[in-house]
């Protein structure tokens, strides 16, 4: 990897990661793209740390706790490789390689720290892979290659070392992935319908493709029951989203229940149990999720938790129970279970966790209150960073985040806030920004600087900013606002603004820009239009800007002219680092050199101007 280090004074490279003192900190770790076996009885997901490429991970749930255990040796996954354990705890493995092949392959573990058996089932090229599980005899999951033509095929994988078998060819691709009949024999996908998409059932002993029947067209299907016969769908109307119920062989009218749809929280559904009495929801709370069950007969709810973190959207409801994976600050995402019948209790590895917790904070805003995650006291850490976050409408929740505990393991306070424009906290909060990039979530930004400032008062370093994405644009609209407010500021993919956004961002980000109104400019205060070109000027702090060179969301270029501009300014107190890393994507500190980005961030974070102490 090469850094490139700009400043107004010199012009420098760097190779390798950055010398320098290091703090004990607990292990990185990194999980991501959980699946469950058909049945429920083990779970998969890809996992890196202590700077091991990412490998996957088995968890047995057939005991009284879910343990688990990376396979080893293992020679590196990417994040888009999917892992998809059998009901036997073998697992099937799609990996995405250069030149445009896909492999599957069969995993079959060994003990724990010893080799694992690999068997290639076949190679397919072009297009796209993507597996789903499989809850029949005979049938551990199916492969689904979205073909450069734009078809589909569709291949049964046994789960033992075999070549696939080929079951069904489809003019078209198909999406999803849900078993509405005991038998296993119907699939129920997505598939292309006008500008959207309407519901298909595959049938696989016969490889046809026909409409769900009696399912309107405005619906969709989103979860079954095979045993009970029950399907959860969704409809739009008047811009909401509802949540209906209706019987598999009924063509009569989809039942859309009052207490299923009066929750007011971001809802999202995890499963149906087997009988279909009962649906697990996910929902939102700020900066926590906690889970709802829904009773069908009864058209009510119950809280079963848990109580801190949040709930991935990933699940399997068996015999047993309910499979969730959870996530806190001081827990990276794992596998619980809450055991049958459900009243709450969840049952976990309860190892204790070397990693630091976190909590939620409220700040009072310049119009309502502002939560946030924070790790560490900001008042009396050696120094404390304003986290921003992209999107523009997300939200930082508590889950566990590797930056935030480097960070705090250096006594670095970490302050994560949902300013307006983020979700979670109702429409009004949400939609504050709509033709406003730059307005009431900078503002917001600012209030909270300067509470910092007076929290640590006299002596204290200022607070510094970090941002990814739309976060990397608002931090350094914030170190333009007001740039005797903060120490310095990290900014890792920004963008100049968001009509140079438009001109040159990829289809997906400009439909968001349009939904958003994000060229609009705002006129009516000091700063003028937000365009970081403009501002740049304006900025008189150390900076660090990071940003791939691959970057396919915000292309690369708007860092190259930022700091083009920013060294043109030449003003005295600007430190400028930029460093643009080869090969790296929209999130250049999980790519195949992230931790040395990761350090690079450290460093720069860890360290204090000295102009940047607070007078008495």
């Amino acid at each position: 990897m090469s850094t490139e280090t700009t400043s107004t004074e010199t012009t420098s490279t760097e190779t390798g990661p950055v010398a320098g003192r290091r703090a004990t900190h607990p292990p990185e770790l990194r999980r991501i793209n959980f699946r469950f076996s058909g049945k429920g009885r083990y779970a998969a997901c890809l996992t890196a740390g202590d700077r091991r490429p990412l490998a996957p991970e088995l968890w047995d749930l057939t005991g009284a706790r879910p343990v688990s255990h990376v396979l080893c040796p293992w020679d590196g996954d990417g994040p888009w490789s999917t892992a998809v354990p059998s009901d036997d705890g073998n697992i099937l493995l799609s990996r995405a390689e250069s030149g445009g092949i896909h492999r599957l392959l069969l995993v079959v573990p060994g003990a724990v720290g010893s080799a694992a058996q690999v068997h290639e089932l076949a190679a397919l090229r072009g297009g796209g892979l993507r597996l789903v599980a499989g809850e029949t005899s005979g049938t551990a999951a199916l492969a689904f290659h979205t073909t450069p033509a734009g078809g589909t095929a569709v291949w049964r994988l046994s789960g033992v070392a075999e070549p696939p078998e080929r079951v069904a060819d489809v003019p078209f691709p198909l999406a999803g992935g849900v078993r509405i009949d005991e038998r296993g024999h119907l699939l129920a996908l997505a598939a292309p319908y006008g500008q959207g998409t309407r519901t298909v059932v595959l049938d696989l002993s016969r490889g046809t493709v026909s409409p769900l029947s009696g399912l309107p067209e405005e619906e969709h299907l989103l979860l079954a029951a095979p045993r009970g016969g029950i399907l959860l769908t969704a409809r739009e109307s008047g811009g909401v989203c509802q949540l209906g119920i209706r019987r598999r062989d009924d063509d009569g009218p989809t039942a859309f229940p009052e207490g299923l749809n009066m929750i007011e929280e971001a809802v999202t559904p995890l499963a149906l149990d087997p009988a279909g009495r009962h649906l697990a929801l996910s929902v939102t709370r700020g900066v926590r999720s906690v889970v709802l069950l829904y009773d069908l007969a009864e058209d009510g709810v119950q809280e079963i938790g848990p109580a801190a973190g949040i709930v991935v959207p990933a699940a399997r409801w068996s015999e047993d129970g309910l499979r969730l994976v959870h996530s806190a600050p001081d827990r990276p995402p794992r596998v619980v279970t809450v055991p049958a019948p459900l009243r709450g209790h969840f049952v976990a590895d309860d190892a204790p966790s070397p990693w630091t917790p976190a909590g939620a904070r409220l700040f009072d805003g310049p119009d309502g209150p502002i939560e946030a995650v924070v790790y560490g006291e900001p008042a009396h850490a050696a120094r404390v960073v304003l986290a921003l976050h992209g999107g523009p409408q997300a939200a930082w929740q508590l889950t566990y985040e590797p930056l935030f505990q480097r960070l705090a393991a250096e006594d670095v306070a970490v302050v994560a806030p949902n300013q307006r424009g983020s979700t979670g906290y109702g429409a009004a909060h949400r939609d504050a920004i709509i033709g406003a990039w730059g307005g009431p979530d900078l503002a917001d930004i600012l209030r909270l600087g300067r509470i910092l400032t007076a929290l640590r008062g006299p002596g204290h370093s200022r607070p510094m900013l970090y941002g990814a994405s739309y976060g990397a644009y608002l931090s350094l609209l914030a170190a333009a606002a007001e740039p005797n407010l903060w120490d310095r500021a990290a900014a890792v993919a920004p963008f100049l603004s968001g009509r140079e956004l438009y001109e040159d961002g990829p289809a997906p980000v400009r439909a968001m820009l349009d939904r958003l109104q994000g060229r609009e400019e705002i006129t009516g205060d000091d700063l003028g239009p937000r365009d970081l070109l403009r501002l740049a000027g304006r900025i008189r702090m150390p900076l660090l800007l990071i940003h791939g060179d691959q970057d396919s969301i915000i292309p690369v270029d708007h860092s190259r002219r930022l700091c083009d501009r920013l060294t043109a300014a030449g003003h005295p107190r600007i430190d400028l680092t930029y460093v643009e890393v080869p090969g790296a994507g929209h999130d250049p500190l999980t790519g195949q050199e992230g931790h040395l980005v990761l350090e690079r961030l450290i460093a720069f974070l860890r360290a204090t101007s000295p102009s940047a102490i607070q007078g008495g």
